[in-house]
């Protein structure tokens, strides 16, 4: 698994409302990801680092509390100029009770990781993120749809070191970060 951060230059335009201000989406998923847009518009990337215990995975706190605070410090700024949105988990009958079950314990991790590390937060519905961020774009794939986003908003952000899995979490990531910086003051 690649979890070094990629930093890359964009030509996105900062949204008057987020200017100043640095913006984190998670992906919250058990392949999920952090991205971060900087208020000079460079996207930070990291897949979230799990402990593998045999017949579980579960998110280890150390190691992403340490990612989201060299994310923090990267874009230089103080925590009140952060913007922070999680995906919120919700139940998908499709999924099967293990997959909502691990869905709502890595919503739970989040609430709990940045309430503890007093990072301020919201918890976005995947619904919500994507109606906003994917107006004008065609399909039902939502995958493919936050790929094409990340493509077109971050053309040099390469993800060759990750798996399709981890690209896909990553994909979301930035939508999430994009949707913050368009929605929250």
């Amino acid at each position: 698994m690649n979890t070094s951060t990629l930093l890359i230059e964009t030509p996105d335009r900062l949204s008057a409302d987020a200017a100043g201000k640095a913006c984190i989406g998670i992906d919250n998923g058990t392949s999920g990801a952090i991205a971060c847009v900087t208020p000079g518009g460079e996207a930070l990337c990291e897949a979230v680092i799990f402990q593998d215990l045999g017949q579980e995975k579960l998110m280890d706190i150390g190691q992403n509390l340490a990612l989201l605070r060299r994310m923090i410090d990267t874009a230089g700024l103080p925590i009140n100029q952060v913007m922070v949105a999680f995906e919120q988990a919700q139940i998908t009958p499709r999924f099967g009770y293990k997959n909502n079950y691990t869905n709502g314990r890595n919503n739970e991790f989040w609430r709990v990781l940045l309430t503890t590390a007093k990072i301020p937060f919201v918890w976005v519905n995947p619904r919500i993120w994507q109606k906003a961020v994917f107006t004008g774009i065609r399909g039902n794939d939502t995958k493919e749809m936050a790929d094409l986003v990340r493509r077109q908003r971050f053309p040099n952000l390469n993800l060759d070191g990750f798996t399709k899995i981890q690209a896909g979490g990553i994909n979301d990531a930035v939508c999430i970060a994009l949707w913050a910086r368009q929605t929250l003051r």
